[in-house]
């Protein structure tokens, strides 16, 4: 991972997306950008709206000199970092702006508040994860930073597209010498299980297997209540493209996901 994006409004919400940013360039030596993306205020009067948009850029440039201030001397050697600031609404600004750049990992946090409105939501990190192919490291506003000990990598009945896929969960866990357990809820308990591939495409990296089925609760809750048990610092999940129906179910328990998360949640693109 040589370029880390973060997206963030400099919001005090934002900082620990941020910090998670830093220590992920850290570990990697990478270039960490900072991008906040400025969404055109309504108004009627075009002069009102034109003040508008440059108070809320000014107030921009102003935290972003702060934020660079303050974390500058938490850099390692060899890691640089960078700011910038774009128009447009946040999520397509945010997936056209990591794709164009070519960052191999967007992090973002999933609320924050700016001067005109409150822009980072679930919803915008749904939209994002939905439309870009790059991994997301979602990080709630309610979780401090912490080292990434223990992971939990939820797999489903899906197949996944080769091993490449799990690649940016694999150089995390080397860098943080982290411990994986995989989790598989097998809701229907009609034993299908899951790619059989996974051992193959995990490269050999020593993990537990947990495998639960309890028709009594839903696939969101099962990982949420393991994620708990284990006292996990990260969770991983596989965004899946494999048909509609597959990608339909496969959205809607990532979503729901992302919204009740309480500790960081790296979406991986199956593509």
């Amino acid at each position: 991972m040589k370029k880390i994006m973060v997206a963030t409004d400099y919001s005090e919400s934002a900082d620990t997306a941020v910090a998670y940013g830093v220590s992920l360039a850290n570990h990697f030596g990478s270039l960490v950008s900072l991008v906040s993306a400025i969404e055109e205020p309504y108004s009627s009067s075009a002069g009102v709206l034109v003040n508008m948009k440059e108070h809320i850029r000014d107030e921009a440039m102003e935290t972003m000199g702060k934020v660079l201030k303050e974390v500058k001397p938490r850099l390692k050697d060899g890691v640089s970092i960078d700011v910038h600031t774009v128009d447009g609404a946040p999520g397509p600004t945010i997936t056209r702006v990591a794709k164009a750049k070519g960052y191999d990992l967007l992090v973002m946090g999933t609320r924050g508040s700016s001067a005109a409105r409150e822009i980072f939501t679930g919803s915008v990190a749904n939209s994002v994860i939905k439309n870009t192919k790059l991994p997301v490291l979602v990080v709630p506003t309610t979780c401090p930073h912490r080292p990434i000990r223990r992971v939990i990598l939820s797999v489903d009945e899906q197949p996944f597209a080769g091993p490449h896929v799990l690649k940016p969960l694999l150089d995390i866990l080397e860098a943080y010498n982290a411990e994986l357990i995989v989790y598989h809820g097998d809701e229907d308990g009609d034993g299908k299980g899951y790619d059989p591939r996974l051992p193959e495409y995990l490269g050999g990296v020593d993990y537990r297997m947990e495998v639960r089925s309890d028709k009594s609760s839903s696939i969101s809750d099962g990982i949420k209540s393991t994620v708990k048990l284990h006292q996990a610092d990260l969770l991983c999940m596989i965004y899946h493209d494999h048909g509609f129906f597959g990608r339909l179910f496969n959205e809607s328990t990532v979503s729901k996901v992302v919204f009740e998360s309480e500790v960081p949640m790296l979406v991986l693109q199956d593509a």
